[in-house]
């Protein structure tokens, strides 16, 4: 499993967490555990641009005189 999957898993159940604090009255615990779900979301959204970026980078690397391109 990737990064990012983890990521997102771990937001998932923060989500679950603060959802049954939620039902319990908890509010403010609730806010607290969506923020801490966000901040996973976003790091795995921002690990899998810079993946996506690198893969583009490879596949434009400049063909250098003499060199035949693949």
């Amino acid at each position: 499993m990737s990064e990012p999957e983890e990521l997102r898993q771990r937001a998932e159940a923060l989500l679950a967490m603060a959802l049954k604090a939620r039902e319990h009255g908890q509010f403010d615990y609730a806010d607290t555990l969506v923020a801490e779900a966000s901040r996973f979301v976003n790091e795995a959204d921002e690990l899998e641009t810079q993946a996506r970026i690198d893969r583009q980078a490879q596949d434009i690397q400049p063909v250098r005189r003499g060199e035949k391109k693949d």
